[in-house]
């Protein structure tokens, strides 16, 4: 019988992988592949009693091995283990880097799905964005998405020179799918007339999704780019702030918000 208070294996495991960054450091170490304790050692800049102490309580619980050779390497279990510790850290990194990013605005619009998946946006940056800087930003905007092979979006607001941008992108034959609420497909019609939508929509690849739901995301995902705009905690979308990345991670990551939004769209049919 397990004596009270005593933890169990699962608990013995995350004790082990998280709350010692030594035990976590050699973990994420052997994931690039088996290491003897030299090499470990000076990687770490630990000693050696120290290291084969941490490995010792690795091994108890399976998450490390030692070889005939003499080398550590981890098991099946260690591995996935380093996996998860890997995304935990890349998950951490990116919401301490933009941490008033996260902190002030509305997240409602990401599913939980993909806040799980959070690290994958490591690799990004946020544009702060000012008056004098709009002109400058939106060309850098324009720029990444002129050159892209498709463009995926999804967006809450409109504005006034997007139809001029995306109709010059569309007639160069680039594959657009776009997922937009009523209010701005009604201000894009408004904006272009309802023939030139029509003519766009059946003679190009461009797709339009409309979505019924109070979006509080507002983001652009290409080839090669993904910008992500959000609503501020008192519901104003902040037209100072985009996160940008370039990063085949963010990307994809982009690529499954869209698809998340475009099954909860109905296609629009002129």
């Amino acid at each position: 019988m397990k004596r009270r208070g005593a933890k169990n294996d699962d608990d013995e495991i995350l004790y082990l992988s998280v709350c010692s960054d030594l035990r976590k450091n050699i973990i994420i170490s052997l994931k690039e592949g088996k290491k003897s304790l030299s090499e470990l050692r000076s990687e770490l800049e630990i000693s050696s009693t120290t290291a084969i102490h941490a490995l010792r309580e690795l091994e108890k619980y399976n998450l490390t091995s030692q070889g005939k050779d003499k080398k550590y390497v981890l098991t099946r279990i260690g591995k996935i283990i380093a996996l998860k510790l890997m995304d935990f850290s890349a998950a951490a990194e990116v919401l301490k880097k933009h941490e008033r990013f996260w902190l002030d605005h509305d997240l409602c619009g990401i599913p939980e799905h993909l806040l799980v998946k959070i690290g994958w946006l490591k690799e990004s940056s946020l544009i702060q964005i000012n008056a004098l800087d709009i002109i400058k930003t939106h060309n850098t905007y324009v720029d990444f998405i002129k050159n892209a092979k498709w463009i995926k979006g999804v967006s809450p607001i409109f504005s006034s020179d997007y139809p001029v941008v995306f109709k010059s992108i569309i007639e160069r034959g680039v594959s657009t799918q776009l997922v937009l609420t009523e209010a701005v497909f009604k201000k894009a019609i408004d904006s272009v007339g309802i023939e030139a939508q029509r003519h766009a929509m059946r003679n190009y690849p461009y797709e339009i999704f409309i979505t019924d739901e109070d979006l509080k995301v507002a983001f652009t995902v290409t080839d090669v780019f993904f910008s992500l705009g959000l609503f501020t905690n008192y519901g104003i979308y902040d037209t100072t702030l985009d996160l940008i990345s370039i990063d085949e991670r963010a990307v994809k990551w982009g690529l499954e918000l869209f698809e998340y939004y475009k099954g909860r769209a109905k296609k629009c049919e002129l």
